[in-house]
């Protein structure tokens, strides 16, 4: 990255359909995933990523904080789940439970089983090098809106304290959880894609102007941990990402529509959200509270996972099906060359699609006369062929924006030639 953030991808495992690590390293590889995230510590996954360059996080449950309170239980961990396989495998972090502050059983272990990690790491010299920390939720906060307001929730302080007092001392991350698909009840969803070609409310006490919801919710962290006096402490946002399907509502999302989550989790808003995330982390924008902070962003999840628990949205937030298969493009930094083309949804109705079009090639003054009878671009005769030509025609000539490429929400800007994976007619 020139100077922008790290995006990497969340490797869950809860499904009984997966490839083997060796396959998932060949695949992260070509995608180039350079930092990828585990939940546990799984050594053929450590092993199958030795030398390949990629950036880890290995992981442990909250059903092992409990063998985690014992030192020399932790320095046997280490010594066998850590150092056999670095540092040809990259380890950078671990992360120590999961969302412990939603579990009463796991909030009181989680900082001592961290506090022996740290242990067990320096005495093989590792501390400064490996990071330690826990990812919390986002609803570890109890205000957020306005992002100047963030502040955590007191009934977690017998967690929050001891963790951000460990944080400082170990020179460690702040790690959590942000979901903005979760917010649409109370967003648009142009703001939760970073599709808002403006502003979408000034925070009334800084003045900053925000023009997503992630952004948002991130700043609400940053101000929750300056009140705390812990302005310093760095923060990865260990999970985010966004559903292709299911229905099951979540109960914090979508509360004041009438839709329900099928319209939402769809695979052209998932491309979307993690297309223009990828692009706003890279950037090295950073937030309107911090702008010059680097993002450390991960992406969830690499695959579908038919075993997780809950609503159907849960088990389809994987950019692969378990074949490997990519459920839709998404290009990772130094992939491609920072092309983009705008392509029709295939999610659109034809009513929509058609009135889109019928602009395009009219007020739109984009040319289409390839698209006419016995033309080059003529077949494959569809709509949504169609479509994408006029889109990407009028995208290319009017600067190529977010903004020029809506179309009544039946837009979608790809980084990937999408000629390559839908037939559109290149001139």
């Amino acid at each position: 990255f020139s100077r922008g953030g790290k995006v990497g991808v969340d490797y869950g495992t809860d499904a009984n359909n997966l490839p083997s690590p060796d396959q998932v390293s060949d695949l992260v590889k070509k995608h180039n995933i350079q930092y990828l995230r585990i939940y546990d510590s799984d050594p053929k996954v450590l092993k199958s990523l030795s030398n390949t360059g990629i950036e880890l996080m290995v992981g442990v449950h909250n059903d092992d904080l409990s063998k985690f309170q014992s030192q020399s239980y932790v320095d046997s961990w280490v010594k066998n789940s850590i150092l056999p396989y670095y540092p040809a495998t990259k380890i950078t972090d671990i992360s120590v439970g999961v969302e412990v502050t939603d579990s009463p059983d796991a909030a009181n272990l989680a900082v001592p089983a961290m506090r022996n990690v740290v242990s067990a790491l320096k005495k093989v010299g590792l501390q400064d090098r490996i990071k330690v920390s826990t990812p919390l939720s986002f609803g570890v906060l109890s205000k957020s809106y306005p992002p100047s307001d963030g502040a955590f929730d007191g009934s977690h302080d017998n967690v929050l304290g001891p963790l951000l007092d460990f944080l400082e001392e170990n020179q460690s991350p702040f790690m959590v959880n942000l979901y903005p698909f979760y917010a649409i009840g109370d967003s648009s969803l142009d703001a939760v894609l970073f599709k808002s070609p403006s502003s979408i409310f000034v925070d009334p006490n800084t003045g900053f102007s925000y023009k997503n919801i992630f952004d948002a919710q991130l700043d609400a962290v940053h101000f929750a941990l300056a009140k705390r006096k812990s302005r310093n402490i760095p923060i990865i946002v260990t999970e985010t990402g966004w559903p292709t399907r299911g229905s099951g509502r979540h109960r914090l999302a979508m509360a004041s529509l009438d839709n329900d989550d099928d319209s939402y989790a769809s695979i052209d808003n998932a491309q979307t959200y993690n297309t223009n995330l990828i692009r706003h982390v890279t950037e090295g924008s950073g937030t309107p509270a911090r702008p010059d902070e680097e993002l450390v962003v991960y992406i969830f999840s690499l695959f579908n996972e038919n075993l997780k628990k809950g609503p159907e949205t849960e088990r389809n937030f994987g950019l692969f099906y378990p074949d490997m298969r990519s459920v839709y493009n998404l290009v990772f930094p130094g992939k491609e060359t920072g092309r983009s083309w705008c392509v029709a949804s295939s999610q659109a109705s034809n009513s929509a699609l058609q009135n889109a079009l019928d602009w395009a090639c009219g007020p739109g003054k984009a040319d289409c006369s390839a698209l006419q009878p016995d033309q080059q671009c003529f077949e494959p005769n569809n709509l949504v062929s169609h479509a994408s030509f006029a889109f990407n025609n009028y995208y290319q000539k009017n600067g190529l924006t977010d903004q020029a490429c809506r179309f009544g929400g039946t837009g979608i800007v790809v980084y990937n030639d999408p000629s390559k994976s839908i037939t559109l007619c290149r001139i």
